[in-house]
């Protein structure tokens, strides 16, 4: 069952998140799903499978001057229940979302490594438009 998230859901999206190859603690996620939980522009969609997360999509509204979209932040199912359905309906939730908030343009940002997302993203309908690459600075 597709849900929004609740706090009660930080132990198993911390989980779940380790399949991203992120390694955050509980309390980071808690603290962390405190702020998007609160958050109008920002949705955090699970999959509820007999009592346990199978997976999470978070999808926002990202405003620039020049754009304005919503984003998937990151989608993430579980292992043991890939291709089962439960990525397709955490992104229909989303472009749901997207749509309820009058956004008509949905982008996703993929690592070049997570080939099968790819092929996953293309057969929703999703369009490979451009490589990027990311600079980061710490400050």
């Amino acid at each position: 069952m597709i849900r929004l998230a609740t706090l009660d859901d930080a132990q198993d999206i911390a989980q779940l998140t380790l399949q991203l190859g992120y390694n955050i603690r509980q309390e980071t996620a808690r603290k962390r799903l405190t702020h998007l939980l609160s958050a109008t522009d920002h949705a955090l969609y699970v999959f509820e499978n007999k009592n346990s997360l199978s997976g999470w999509a978070h999808i926002y509204i990202k405003r620039l001057i020049e754009l304005e979209y919503a984003e998937i932040g990151g989608i993430v199912v579980q292992k043991n229940n890939r291709r089962s359905g439960v990525g397709l309906k955490l992104m229909q939730a989303c472009e749901e979302w997207a749509k309820a908030n009058k956004i008509g343009e949905v982008r996703l940002r993929s690592g070049e490594q997570r080939a099968e997302a790819h092929t996953f993203y293309l057969n929703l309908g999703y369009e490979h438009v451009r490589n990027q690459k990311v600079f980061i600075k710490m400050v």
